[in-house]
C-alpha cells in the first residue's frame, strides 16, 4: 500500500469534488502537484515512445533517428528538471536506507549516464542533423563505439527503470481512466 499512499499524496482521490467537510480543499499548491504529476506521466510516455522509435534505426532512417535523438536530449533535461526534487530527496536518504531505494537510485543514475553518453556521442557522430546545420566533425570510431555500447545499455536499463516505477505508472494511469469530465483534477 505504500505506492497508493504516495500516489494519493501526488494525486488525491477527492481532488474533483468535496464529499464531506472532512475532505481537504484542493489548494493551489496541490493543483501544481497534480499538474506536475500529469505532465511527468505524459512526458515519461513520450520519452518511451520517442526512445523506441529512435532505437529503431531501420524503421526511422538516419535523419529521423538523429533528430529524435536530439529531441530526446531536450526532453530528458525537462524530465530531470521535473524530478529533481526526487533526486535530491532520494540522494539525501541514500545512506539512511537500504535495499530497494538504493537500487532504484543506482539504476536511475546508470540510465542517466548511459542516455547522456548515448545522446552526446550520437551528436558527435551525426551524419545528417549536424551537417544539415552546417556543422561537420571528424569521424571517430571511439564515439561510434561509445554510441553503440550506451544505446545497448540504455535498451537494457529503460525496461528496468519502468519496472521499478510500475506501481506509480499503473496508479496514475488508473486515475486517468477514472477521470470524469467536469471534475477538476
Amino acid at each position: 500500500m505504500r505506492g497508493a499512499a504516495v500516489l494519493r499524496h501526488c494525486w488525491p482521490v477527492n481532488a474533483g469534488s468535496r464529499t464531506s467537510l472532512a475532505d481537504p480543499p484542493v489548494t493551489a499548491s496541490r493543483r501544481r502537484i497534480l499538474a506536475r504529476t500529469r505532465l511527468g506521466f505524459w512526458l515519461d510516455g513520450l520519452l518511451l515512445v520517442a526512445y523506441t522509435f529512435a532505437y529503431s534505426l531501420g524503421f526511422t532512417g538516419i535523419a529521423i533517428h538523429e533528430w529524435l535523438g536530439i529531441g530526446l536530449g531536450v526532453v530528458l533535461l525537462v524530465h530531470l528538471t521535473l524530478h529533481w526534487d526526487w533526486v535530491i530527496r532520494t540522494t539525501r536518504k541514500l545512506f539512511r536506507r537500504a535495499g530497494r531505494e538504493r537500487f532504484v537510485w543506482l539504476v536511475n543514475l546508470l540510465l542517466l549516464l548511459s542516455m547522456t553518453l548515448c545522446i552526446a556521442s550520437g551528436i558527435l557522430i551525426s551524419e545528417v542533423a549536424l551537417p544539415g546545420l552546417g556543422i561537420t566533425l571528424p569521424a571517430s570510431p571511439f564515439w561510434r563505439q561509445m554510441h553503440d555500447t550506451t544505446a545497448t545499455l540504455t535498451l537494457i536499463l529503460v525496461p528496468v527503470h519502468a519496472a521499478l516505477r510500475w506501481r506509480w505508472i499503473v496508479g496514475v494511469a488508473r486515475r486517468f481512466a477514472a477521470w470524469r469530465p467536469g471534475r477538476s483534477r
